[in-house]
């Protein structure tokens, strides 16, 4: 799915396809000089620039280790418009893809997984990196050629850069895998160490052995799952066959420890209770904990609390009421720019009725329609579009991959369409063959100098031979608009609208180039020069002239009774004057 916009983002690379998402979108590409197939994972911080220096250094660190237990990291590129880390290529999948068929993983698998997860552990604790993040999804696994399985560690240092991200913060904790987190990434985040990595190891060995985490966090009950994880006692793990063995319970409760200085820490001691497990023989209580002078990695160590109990639940308490408070007061915030208001509704046009979206500024309002052709606009709203800018550039591009749900692109359903924000992915479902349906937004941008709008869309059921694509260059008050479509059983056209008359640009040519069904293609249109480029998986199929455009919408289109999900949408370009 290389385009040239994505060739500009991931210099030298051929984007394949979507590996997943969760801090970030993991795509599969391929080297262009070597051939190699990689891994690359972009995302789109808003970090301090000291944390991204530190990052930076420690991913150069991460660069230098060579271990089988450890996603090797080939690239790092943080000065990007899109940050990027370009990785080793596990095929195999991650240890929650396993979890989600099997629920737990027998004995055997659980051994190897926690000796190589500590193996992992001890090599980035022994260059002072502390990964933050211990969870199934940053686990990857594969089969050897022997038929073994091996598991390795992925995504250093990356909770860093999300908290520092994260603009309201609960005691730092915002950005947390919430059933992962060590009770001093809640109550003491600057004591975050390696105990923390071995608190959430434990975690992950936890739910491998009973099928749950022993805290599951709620929504909407952080206080209550907080206050849990820092006070109260472990739950019995059980096996479906019952209790697991005795070296294992003994590992578990050293492992999750609720004071980092008496967590066991020291790789030498778990490996030898997974010894022990491996071949049934008794517990040992010769364990190195993370306040003992024996440990042999190199991390940061904790003094122990040796305040009254009076004292530490005061301590509790107070953490836990400005807990409270933050959170109370990000509620309210929110709450203040949350609306379940509909969309201006069209004469003559049925409108989705809004499930509910943020309520935005009238220039930054993604606009839903469904129609054989553009719809007219009431008198109102073209007011509005003549008095509002739009949605401004941050640093020349707009970018969106529909993670987030407080996004300008609406949602809603009504007897002819669906407009669904899940998963990362906008899915726009219509149901009757005989309409189109729209979703576009105004951007701040200048479209009289060159500019580059990018969209990856998979056809995901019924009608093949219906288009869908970009409208760009659109102008509401003139009723005006540009389309780039393509059809998942391989032709594009390319075609203009003014007051309901279609203009035939490109007629309808097949095109090898074109994905087939449930395949991602990728959808660009660049302007260079005063001629239009359009490509599809980066394969250049028309230039045309360019006379000027309509206006400054841009947007997303299926026409038919058919679903394709939108998992990205980007434009770059220059800013207006005025547009900071």
């Amino acid at each position: 799915m290389a385009t040239s916009v994505f060739r500009e983002y991931f210099k030298g690379y051929e984007i394949l396809g979507e590996l997943g998402r969760g801090n970030a979108r993991v795509l599969k590409a391929r080297n262009l000089l070597t051939g190699e197939l990689v891994a690359i994972k972009h995302f789109a911080f808003n970090t301090e620039a000291d944390t991204l220096r530190r990052f930076q250094r420690e991913s150069e660190i991460m660069k230098s280790i060579e271990h089988h237990c450890i996603v090797k990291i080939l690239e790092v590129h943080l000065d990007a418009e899109l940050p990027y880390i370009v990785m080793q290529l596990i095929e195999g999948g991650d240890l929650r893809s396993l979890l989600k068929t099997h629920r737990t993983l027998d004995m055997p698998s659980i051994i190897t997984l926690g000796r190589q997860m500590t193996e992992a552990l001890s090599v980035i604790h022994a260059k002072a990196i502390v990964h933050r993040d211990i969870k199934p999804e940053n686990i990857m696994y594969r089969r050897l050629a022997s038929g073994e399985i091996q598991f390795l560690l992925t995504d250093f240092g990356i909770a860093r850069l999300r908290e520092q991200a994260d603009t309201v913060t609960v005691t730092g904790a915002s950005m947390l895998t919430y059933d992962y987190a060590s009770p001093e990434q809640f109550s003491q985040p600057k004591m975050v160490g390696a105990a923390t990595d071995y608190y959430s190891l434990g975690i992950v060995l936890y739910e491998c052995i009973t099928g749950a985490v022993p805290f599951e966090y709620e929504q909407e009950d952080l206080l209550l799952h907080i206050n849990r994880v820092i006070s109260a006692p472990l739950p019995a793990p059980l096996m479906p066959g019952g209790p697991p063995p005795g070296a294992m319970l003994q590992l578990l409760e050293a492992l999750l420890r609720k004071q980092p200085s008496k967590r066991l820490c020291d790789p030498v001691s778990v490996c030898s209770l997974l010894d022990m497990v491996a071949t049934g023989k008794q517990t040992t209580s010769e364990l190195i904990v993370c306040d003992s002078p024996a440990r042999t990695i190199n991390h940061i160590s904790y003094p122990q609390d040796t305040r009254a109990p009076g004292r530490r639940r005061a301590f509790t308490g107070l953490i836990l009421l400005l807990l409270s408070i933050a959170v109370l007061f990000s509620w309210t915030s929110l709450s203040k720019h949350t609306s379940t208001s509909p969309l201006p509704s069209t004469a003559g046009i049925s409108t989705p009725t809004i499930i509910e979206t943020k309520q935005v500024l009238p220039s930054e309002a993604a606009h839903v329609v469904h129609a054989r052709h553009a719809p007219a606009v009431p008198a109102n709203h073209i007011e509005t579009a003549m008095t509002n800018q739009g949605v401004p550039l941050v640093n020349g591009m707009y970018y969106n991959d529909f993670d987030k749900q407080d996004t300008v692109w609406s949602t809603g359903k009504d007897d002819n369409s669906e407009f669904i924000l899940l998963d990362g992915k906008y899915t726009m479902r219509g149901f009757n063959d005989s309409l189109n349906y729209s979703s576009f937004i105004k951007l701040n941008m200048d479209t009289d100098k060159d500019f580059t709008i990018a969209a990856t869309a998979v056809h995901e059921g019924q009608g093949s031979s219906d288009p869908f694509g970009i409208i760009f260059c659109g102008d509401e008050a003139r009723d005006a608009f540009m389309v780039f479509y393509l059809t998942s059983n391989g032709f594009y056209s390319i075609g203009s609208s003014i007051k309901d008359e279609w203009n035939v640009l490109t007629d309808w040519t097949a095109s090898s180039g074109i994905r087939q069904d449930t395949e991602m293609n990728v959808i660009s249109i660049e302007r260079r020069n005063g001629l239009l480029r359009f490509l599809v998986n980066g394969r250049l199929e028309k230039v045309l002239p360019f006379a000027g455009g309509f206006g400054k919408y841009f947007g997303l289109r299926v026409d038919g009774a058919q679903v394709v999900s939108f998992d990205q949408f980007i434009v770059k370009g220059s800013s207006l004057a005025n547009n900071p």
